[in-house]
């Protein structure tokens, strides 16, 4: 019981009906210091959401969590390496629609991939103008935006298909080559090795 905003401890004199009350009004506090508490939290997380009331800061949290999961995942679909080989081009990446393909090529990772990639795109008359590479365990996804030698020109089907076989080109190479030529030395020799 409260009597001058003093909380009176449960005995066991009070009526069931009372303990019940008092002991549902104990789980509640004890369930709004937690969502303040997890409030709290969220407004230390988000940028200016100090002075947020709670739904506007729930509103908040939902947009930001949706913006972080559209980022990861074209993180995830763009930059992460697949298991599998693969060559691909796509259409014109410029504002005026002439000139510029995006292309890509997931495989092994392994030493001179770039001057190999570099030949690749000389030889279907293009340069690459940005590239973006990622390698994670030993695969490399590597994107290239790739322009046409001689000026800007729309981009027909008979250039995507000569950049793509010459990428492609990259990736049987890469397949009748030795593999255990490109293997990475995992033990470092700096110290030099003792014969027993």
């Amino acid at each position: 019981m409260e009597t001058d905003g003093a909380v009176l401890p449960i005995t066991a004199s009070c009526s069931p009906a009372v303990r019940s009350c008092r002991s549902h009004s104990e789980a509640e506090r004890k369930r709004r210091q937690r969502i303040n508490g997890h409030l709290a939290t969220l407004r230390s997380l988000l940028p200016s959401a100090a002075r947020m009331d709670k739904a506007t800061l729930l509103g908040e949290v939902v947009r930001h969590v949706r913006e972080l999961r559209g980022i990861a995942d074209d993180v995830a679909t763009s930059a992460v390496p697949s298991e599998g080989d693969e060559v691909g081009v796509d259409d014109d990446v410029a504002e005026g629609g002439c000139g510029r393909v995006r292309a890509w090529v997931c495989c092994a990772d392994r030493p001179g991939l770039m001057a190999e990639l570099s030949q690749a795109v000389g030889s279907a008359r293009a340069k690459a103008v940005r590239a973006e590479m990622t390698t994670v365990g030993g695969r490399t996804r590597s994107v290239l935006e790739l322009e046409l030698l001689g000026g800007p020109t729309p981009i027909g089907g008979e250039a995507r298909s000569a950049i793509q076989a010459a990428l492609r080109e990259v990736l049987l190479a890469d397949r009748t080559g030795s593999t255990d030529r490109f293997k990475r030395q995992r033990i470092s020799t700096r110290f030099g090795t003792s014969a027993l």
